[in-house]
């Protein structure tokens, strides 16, 4: 016997094949230095952990990768947010339907995401609820 069974192994190959997706989607948003440096929200690391730990969810597909989260607030208002995406389109496409419906099942009143406006013409249904906005100070 060469030793125990990592439950985690095979989900950690699918996190694995699916980072550079991730990866791609992290450096969108990242803070972008004088100098060309990109400073990432998160690290594989800070990703990892946050799956590991119940707090996201990865939605591989076979060439796309979907990570969603609950966001509930005070109020009890409770949404199932797409944090980021990445990958084949038409696959994320096909793909958010059965998303949207497991966030309904568990109590979610809307699906909500984040990231570039051209994501609203792509899927049917959605709208803006707001703008992010940044003011970057170096």
């Amino acid at each position: 016997m060469s030793g125990p069974i990592d439950p985690l192994a095979p989900f950690r190959r699918e996190f694995e094949r699916c980072w550079p997706w991730i990866e791609d989607s992290l450096k969108f948003v990242a803070f972008k230095g004088k100098n060309g440096e990109l400073l990432l929200t998160h690290e594989k690391k800070h990703v990892w952990e946050r799956l590991v730990n119940g707090k996201t969810f990865l939605w591989p597909g076979k060439e796309c990768v979907i990570l969603t989260e609950f966001h509930v607030t005070p109020t009890g208002l409770k949404a199932h947010h797409t944090w980021l995406a990445g990958g084949n389109l038409q696959e994320i496409k096909e793909m958010m339907p059965i998303i949207e419906e497991w966030g309904r099942k568990r109590g979610c009143l809307r699906q909500t995401g984040s990231g570039r406006r051209g994501w609203l013409r792509v899927f049917d249904g959605y709208h803006e609820i707001g703008v992010r906005k940044a003011k970057d100070f170096a």
